[in-house]
């Protein structure tokens, strides 16, 4: 899958963005999904991605961060992963986290 360079940075900063995590340090998709749904305003006409493509790409970056998505799979669409070392960024210390590398 090619994904959005604006999208990809978008999420990398609303997937570390502290106001987007609860009290427990869990991640609040819904506000993920609004600060990015605002950055890249896919309802505009001159926006670079429909409405659908939008949440395409978006879902399949969650699943990348989620670990839905195994190492394998994300290499045959192409895409490059960057570790994630700043332990604040990680989610589940048990589990590896890697951000989109963009351009």
């Amino acid at each position: 899958m090619q994904i959005n360079t604006q999208l990809a940075k978008s999420f990398n900063k609303a997937v570390t963005n502290a106001e987007n995590f609860d009290a427990d340090s869990n991640i609040i998709w819904n506000f993920v999904d609004a600060d990015v749904y605002m950055d890249m305003n896919p309802l505009n006409d001159d926006s670079v991605l429909s409405d659908k493509e939008h949440y395409a790409q978006f879902n399949y970056l969650a699943d990348c961060f989620t670990g839905e998505k195994t190492v394998h799979q994300v290499r045959q669409d192409r895409l490059q992963f960057i570790p994630v070392t700043n332990p604040d960024l990680i989610l589940d210390p048990s589990k590896p986290a890697y951000m989109v590398k963009t351009l």
